[in-house]
């Protein structure tokens, strides 16, 4: 049995514990230690599907990984977990392995998914380290969002083990073998479906006698400033905020935050000015991207006002809502752990439909929902459900979102000067 085992724990006794389990005698182990590795943060430019199918533009570890991913019978993923959550190193790793899939889409069981670029892919057994007191329904959010992974990714029922940092090897080593154990049990692929986020209590952004409210945007997408869907969509609601008497300012996670970096003191500092922190980002593989999680992580750890108020607006290339949950979840989860309150959330999968700025153009229903949204927020109130609601609509059925997405990509790939047919290219069976 071949494993690739990638390692997102830091250096010493857990992560030498978990190496020296896997040195049994009918397996070959091919370890990467992720966070020796130099990876460039997914960018969402959709080269790995278009312009050199298969594999990322950037000189980094991403193809050597997605090499030996594909290569695999069992990828054996250590991760520490917070906010239920990947760590930031292990998700860049996951969110560059997307080039493993065909752009094209399918629906499995009515969810539209991508489909498979290669003949097989291999199982996938994940070891988490989280406090021993980490609730049990985090434990099952964590298990949930590891399941959907293995769905995109086509790698049949996944293992989800835990243990706490103050863990023995004995401990470890039993973890180990649970988890291959079930690497060698058949099984079948699953489809573990979700449900839109369902608002929570929400607060709120009071007004201030002293001086004006403050709103950061704070953009996840790592594409060039102004060419993303989630800073269109912030940009507009941040502008209906300052005609209504707020003052913005604005940050890119791209420029702010470094993977493996400690603090992050232009995001914070920013924060620490805010009443509002509107978190404007895309889904990658189900989630948040790697940047974002670890502005999360900063932002947490930071000492900011009781009184600041989160956004998130998330938002997702599949034409379904559902696609959004666990990203919304893992951005309240954050808030909660940071002290923040919540104003609410706002959700809409298939940005192809509505790309670029929302206020260019005919009027659309997405721009008459952000317009409910600034009035509520300006009115000290929270992002109303009825706008919720409307800016998460679908206005295509997912069946013709599809077939124009997928002649979407063949459209694109002639554009680009490829060949239509080399979209199906696989470079690591080559």
């Amino acid at each position: 049995m071949r494993v690739t085992l990638l390692d997102a724990l830091p250096e010493g006794s857990l992560a030498s514990a978990v190496r020296s389990a896997l040195a049994v005698s009918d397996v070959t182990v091919v370890a990467h230690r992720l966070r020796e590795e130099r990876f460039a943060p997914c960018q969402g430019c959709f080269e790995c599907w278009v312009d050199h199918p298969g594999t990322c533009k950037a000189t980094d570890a991403a193809n050597p990984v997605m090499e030996d991913i594909i290569a695999a019978d069992v990828v054996f993923w250590t991760t520490p977990i917070r906010f239920a959550c990947w760590d930031p190193i292990a998700k860049v790793a996951l969110d560059k392995s997307i080039g493993l899939l065909s752009p094209f889409f399918t629906s499995v069981e009515g969810e539209t998914h991508h489909r498979r670029r290669y003949r097989r892919y291999p199982r996938c057994a994940v070891l988490a380290v989280a406090p021993a007191d980490t609730p049990e329904e985090a434990r099952a959010a964590f298990r949930l969002l590891v399941r959907r992974n293995a769905l995109n990714l086509h790698a049949h029922e996944p293992w989800v083990g835990f243990v706490d940092p103050g863990s023995d090897a004995g401990t470890i080593r039993a973890a180990v073998e649970e988890g291959m154990a079930a690497m060698r049990r058949p099984t079948e692929e699953t489809v573990p479906h979700v449900t839109p986020f369902a608002p929570r209590d929400a607060v709120g952004v009071p007004r201030r006698p002293d001086r004006p409210r403050r709103v950061l945007t704070i953009v996840g997408s790592a594409k060039p400033t102004g060419s993303s869907l989630s800073e269109h969509v912030a940009g507009a609601l941040e502008a209906r905020l300052v005609a209504r008497g707020w003052t913005a300012e604005r940050v890119h996670v791209q420029r702010a935050v470094k993977l493996g970096r400690e603090g992050a003191p232009s995001l914070v500092d920013a924060a620490a000015r805010a009443d509002l922190l509107v978190l404007a980002a895309p889904v990658y593989v189900d989630c948040l991207p790697s940047l974002v999680l670890a502005a999360l992580g900063h932002l947490a750890d930071a000492a900011l006002p009781r009184s600041t108020v989160m956004l998130p607006i998330i938002q997702c290339g599949f034409p379904e809502i559902e696609h959004t949950a666990l990203a919304v979840e893992v951005a309240w989860r954050a808030a909660r752990e940071a002290g923040l309150g919540w104003a609410g959330h706002l959700a809409a999968g298939g940005d192809a439909v509505w790309h670029g700025p929302l206020d260019e153009g005919k009027k659309r229903p997405q721009a008459e929902a952000l317009d409910r949204v600034a009035s509520a927020l300006d009115a000290g109130e929270p992002v109303p459900p009825e706008a919720i609601e409307r800016l998460g609509a679908s206005h295509v059925p997912a069946a013709v979102y599809r077939t124009l997405g997928n002649v979407g990509w063949v459209a694109t790939a002639m554009k680009e000067g490829l060949e239509p047919w080399k979209l199906g290219r696989r470079p690591f069976d080559e």
